[in-house]
C-alpha cells in the first residue's frame, strides 16, 4: 500500500513538473455512453479507452494478451494464447464471467444468448482494431441482456486512405504469424479494407497446435447525409485441446497433456455478414442501424478422465437487428441528448453430442430508451429504461425430450448524474438495474433434474471521479454489484443452479503521467470483494475471483523512431472453479513481467517481445474435476513459461 501511495504520489508531483515541448493529448472519440459518437462521456459511467497507438506499443499477439491486466479486468486464458476460450471478468465472476460480461464488436453482442459457450474474441485480428472502449460496471438500460459486470466494445478500422501494411512473427512454440492488410478512400465516396491473418502454432502444452486463418472485407459509402457499409469476416480456428492436470501431474510435468485427450481437439469456423446505415434525418437527428448474421459451426471432442468421448457437432445461427433514433433538444441553455432503440436476436443453435442432442430457438425482444438532460452547465442528469422479453423454445434428450416453452421478460433502469466543477474534473454517481437470461445449457440437464432457472437480475451502484490534466490522469471508482438468483455450474451436481444472494463490492484506481518528453508511466489497482451473502455457502469467496490486482506500465521512448514498453502484472491468490465451499487449495498469487520494444524507420517496422521475463510457473485458471476414479480434485491449467517473439512489418 505504501509503494502504491508513493507511486501516485509521483504522478501527481509529475504533472507539474514536466517539460514544456511535451504534446497536448486530445479526446478520444468514445461510442459506448450514448451508442453514438462523443467527443467526451456525458454520461454518469466510467469508460476507458485503448487506442490503436495503445495497441501498437503493447505488442499483444491478440485481444487477450493486450486486455490482461487492464484496469478492472481479469483475463482467465485455458491454454495462455488468447484462443479457445479466453474469459474476460469485469466484477468479479469467474467462470460465468462469460455470460456477465458483454463483448461487443461496433456495438454488435458477440456474446451468445442462447448457450453458455463463450464469445469468441478470435474472430476479432488486432490489425482490424481502431480502438477498444471499456465500461466499468453495470449497462443493463442501454445493453441490457449480459451487460451486468460491464461492457468491452472492440471498435474496427474504418477505411480513411490508402494504406497497406505487412507483419510477420515468428516465435516460441514453433509459432508463425502472418497479417496483411490494404485500404483506400476514392473521391466518389466509396471506401474499402481488406485485412488477413494466418497464424500457426504448437502452444507451450502438448497437444495444443493452432491453425488459424481470419479475413476480412469491408467497403463504405459516404453521401451527403450519411453512410452505408457492408462487411464480411471469415475465420476459421482448428485446435488440439490438453485440458487441465491434476497437481500431482503438474509437478511432474506442467507442459504435459493426459493420455485420455490425446484425440481432443476444437474446430471452428465462423461467418460474419453485416450491414449498416447511418442517416442524418435534420441537423438534430440521425438513424442508426445494423442488420448482421452469424454463422458458427464447431466440431470438437472433449474428454472425461474416465474415458475418452466422440467428436460432437454444435451449430449456431444468430440474427441482429439493432435500429436507434439518436438526438438532441434544447434545454436549459445546453441540449439534452435522447437515445432510442431497439436490439432484436433470433438464434437458432443445436448440439449433437454423446450426451444426447439439444435444440433452442430464441428470440429476444428489447426496446430501451435513454437521455442525458443538462441541469445547468456543471451538473446533468442520465436516466434510462429498457423492457426486453424472451422466448425460448427448447428440445433436449434429458429435461425436455417433448420439447418445452421458456419465456420471460424484465424491465430494468437507470439514474445518474454528472458534475463537472471545472474542465479538469469530471465526478459521478450512478444505479442501474442489470439482468442476464438463463441459457439453454443452464436450464438443462443430462440427469433431467433441471426444469428451468430463474433469470438473474441485479443492481449496481456506482460512484467515481476522474482528473483529466495536459500531462497526467488520475481515476478512480467505487462500487456495489448486488445479484439474485445468479447462475452459476456446480459440478458436484452436474448441473446449474440459481444461487443464494451474492454481493461484490470494490474499488478501481488508475493513474497515468507523462513524467518527461520520453517517458510515460501508468498505473492500476482492482480489489473486489465478491461473496454469497446467504444460504449454504454464506460468507464464502466467489470461486476465480482475485481480490487484489494490480499492472504498472511504462512507456519509454529515448529515440524518435523507438518505442520501449513494460509491464508488471500482478493477480491474487483465487478460490478454484466450482469450489464454493472454499474448501480445496487456492490458485496462488503471481506476478509478469512483459517487455517489448518497437523500431521503426522508413516504413519499416521491427520488434520484439519477451512475456513472462523472469520465466514464473504458475496457472492462470483451475477448477476442481473428477478423476478417473470419480474423486473430486483440484485441477489446473498450467500457463505458459518464458517466451519470446520477433516481428518485421512494412507500411505502403
Amino acid at each position: 500500500m505504501k509503494r502504491s501511495i508513493l507511486l501516485l504520489s509521483i504522478l501527481g508531483v509529475a504533472a507539474n513538473y514536466v517539460q514544456a515541448e511535451i504534446p497536448t493529448v486530445l479526446d478520444t472519440v468514445v461510442v459506448s455512453a450514448t451508442r453514438s459518437e462523443q467527443a467526451t462521456v456525458p454520461t454518469p459511467a466510467s469508460i476507458s479507452v485503448i487506442t490503436a497507438q495503445d495497441i501498437a506499443q503493447s505488442g499483444a499477439k491478440n485481444v487477450a494478451e493486450l486486455l490482461r491486466g487492464r484496469a478492472g479486468i481479469q483475463v482467465s486464458d485455458l491454454f495462455g494464447d488468447g484462443s479457445g476460450g479466453a474469459v474476460f471478468d469485469l466484477r468479479g465472476f469467474g467462470a460465468t464471467a462469460g455470460s456477465n460480461t458483454l463483448i461487443m464488436v461496433d456495438g454488435r453482442r458477440l456474446n451468445n444468448g442462447a448457450d453458455i459457450a463463450t464469445p469468441d474474441v478470435t474472430t476479432i485480428a488486432l490489425n482490424n482494431i481502431e480502438r477498444i472502449e471499456i465500461i466499468q460496471g453495470s449497462a443493463g438500460t442501454l445493453f441490457g441482456n449480459q451487460a451486468v459486470g460491464g461492457v468491452i466494445n472492440i471498435i474496427t478500422r474504418r477505411p480513411q486512405e490508402f494504406h497497406a501494411d505487412m507483419d510477420l512473427t515468428i516465435g516460441s512454440y514453433n509459432s508463425r504469424t502472418l497479417t496483411a492488410s490494404i485500404s483506400d478512400r476514392f473521391d466518389n465516396g466509396i471506401s474499402y479494407r481488406l485485412a488477413a491473418v494466418k497464424r500457426s502454432t504448437d502452444n507451450y502444452r502438448d497437444n495444443n497446435s493452432l491453425d488459424y486463418h481470419n479475413l476480412v472485407g469491408r467497403i463504405d459509402y459516404d453521401y451527403i447525409s450519411g453512410r452505408v457499409f457492408a462487411e464480411i469476416n471469415r475465420t476459421n480456428e482448428d485446435m488440439e485441446t490438453p485440458a487441465a492436470l491434476f497437481a500431482d501431474e503438474v509437478r511432474a510435468d506442467r507442459r504435459q497433456s493426459a493420455a485420455v485427450y490425446v484425440n481432443d481437439f476444437q474446430d471452428t469456423d465462423t461467418a460474419l455478414n453485416r450491414i449498416g446505415l447511418s442517416h442524418f434525418l435534420s441537423d438534430n437527428w440521425s438513424l442508426d442501424m445494423e442488420l448482421a448474421y452469424r454463422d458458427v459451426d464447431r466440431v470438437f471432442a472433449s474428454s472425461f478422465r474416465s474415458g475418452a468421448q466422440p467428436p460432437a457437432y454444435q451449430t449456431r445461427d444468430v440474427y441482429t437487428f439493432t435500429p436507434r433514433l439518436v438526438g438532441t433538444v434544447p434545454m436549459n441553455g445546453s441540449e439534452a441528448q435522447f437515445t432510442i432503440g431497439a436490439d432484436l436476436e433470433m438464434t437458432d443453435y443445436y448440439l449433437n453430442s454423446s450426451m444426447g442432442t439439444q435444440e433452442v430457438d430464441q428470440r429476444i425482444y428489447a426496446y430501451y430508451l435513454q437521455g442525458v438532460l443538462p441541469i445547468n452547465d456543471k451538473w446533468s442528469v442520465t436516466a434510462g429504461a429498457r423492457r426486453a422479453k424472451v422466448r425460448n423454445h427448447i428440445t433436449d434428450s434429458f429435461a425436455f425430450s417433448g420439447g418445452e416453452n421458456l419465456n420471460d421478460e424484465i424491465t430494468v433502469g437507470t439514474l445518474g448524474v454528472v458534475f463537472r466543477p471545472n474542465h479538469f474534473w469530471r465526478l459521478f454517481a450512478r444505479a442501474d438495474e442489470n439482468f442476464r437470461f438463463a441459457k439453454v445449457d443452464e436450464h438443462t440437464s443430462i440427469f433431467g433434474a433441471t426444469t428451468g432457472l430463474n433469470n438473474q437480475t441485479g443492481i449496481s451502484y456506482e460512484v467515481g471521479g476522474e482528473w483529466t490534466g495536459d500531462y497526467a490522469n488520475f481515476k478512480a471508482t467505487a462500487y456495489r454489484l448486488k445479484l439474485e438468483d445468479e447462475i452459476s455450474y456446480d459440478p458436484a451436481l452436474y448441473q446449474n443452479v440459481n444461487l443464494d444472494s451474492t454481493m461484490r463490492k470494490g474499488v478501481i484506481l488508475e493513474a497515468s503521467a507523462m513524467v518527461h518528453q520520453e517517458v510515460e508511466i501508468g498505473f492500476n489497482y482492482h480489489y473486489v470483494d465478491a461473496k454469497s451473502e446467504s444460504g449454504a455457502f454464506d460468507g464464502n469467496r466467489v470461486p476465480l475471483v482475485a481480490e487484489h490486482s494490480a499492472t504498472l506500465l511504462l512507456d519509454y521512448r529515448p529515440l524518435h523512431n523507438l518505442n520501449m514498453h513494460a509491464e508488471i502484472k500482478y493477480v491474487g491468490d483465487q478460490v478454484l472453479g466450482g469450489d464454493f465451499a472454499n474448501g480445496f487449495p487456492k490458485l496462488d498469487d503471481f506476478t509478469v513481467v512483459n517487455i517489448n520494444g518497437e523500431y521503426r524507420v522508413n516504413g519499416w517496422s521491427l520488434g520484439a517481445k519477451v512475456n513472462n521475463l523472469f520465466d514464473k510457473e504458475y496457472s492462470d485458471t483451475g477448477s476442481t474435476g473428477y478423476t478417473a476414479g470419480f474423486t473430486l480434485a483440484d485441477a489446473y491449467f498450467p500457463a505458459p513459461e518464458r517466451n519470446f517473439w520477433l516481428t518485421a512489418g512494412y507500411e505502403f
